[in-house]
């Protein structure tokens, strides 16, 4: 007499498995989407455009403050006394910390070539503005981002957790539809 074997169904992978990690892995995901997504159109609204405009403000004045720090200098070095010199030169031209308008370069640019700067003075002179700058522009992305983080933490993360869990159970759904059958 002939046996044969009964085939058995696989019972290691269990169908709702793969929906539940797709439900949960949808989930963490939805909740990193939360505070990784840029800020929407209607998230950016008056409020968001008015604090932007202060965080500006503030940072032009963090420039005009480094700005003035080297104004008050008594004995100025021959680089820093051309610097005030050029800012000087962008107030004429109404320019409100004078290394923000390309109108004055030209103008600038002289005021540089007739101080007569040596190889050491005009490297002292470019760590200036860049430092300057530098202290503005960080300021400005720290600010930028703070307030961001904040609009972002208004989020409903619930909608975030629900929207990515959903996805995650339509995945593993059609994971399960789709993947290879089984059969000894």
């Amino acid at each position: 007499m002939k046996t044969h074997a009964i085939k058995t169904q696989d019972t290691t992978r269990y169908p709702f498995g793969d929906i539940a990690k797709g439900i949960i892995g949808g989930g963490v995901l939805g909740y990193i989407a939360k505070n990784k997504l840029p800020l929407s159109p209607a998230e950016m609204d008056d409020e968001f455009k008015g604090a932007m405009t202060i965080i500006r403000e503030q940072s032009n004045k963090a420039k005009a403050g480094a700005i003035n720090t080297i104004r008050n200098i008594k004995n100025k070095s021959l680089a820093q006394d051309t610097f005030i010199k050029v800012v000087d030169a962008g107030k004429d031209a109404g320019i409100e910390t004078g290394l923000d308008n390309i109108h004055t370069a030209l103008k600038m640019r002289r005021i540089i070539q007739d101080a007569n700067l040596n190889k050491n003075d005009i490297i002292e002179l470019k760590g200036i503005i860049a430092t300057v700058n530098e202290k503005a522009i960080d300021m400005y992305k720290r600010g930028v981002k703070a307030f961001t983080g904040a609009v972002k933490d208004k989020r409903i993360t619930e909608m975030f957790v629900i929207g990515g869990a959903a996805l995650g159970f339509f995945g593993g759904l059609a994971y399960n539809i789709m993947k290879p059958s089984n059969k000894a």
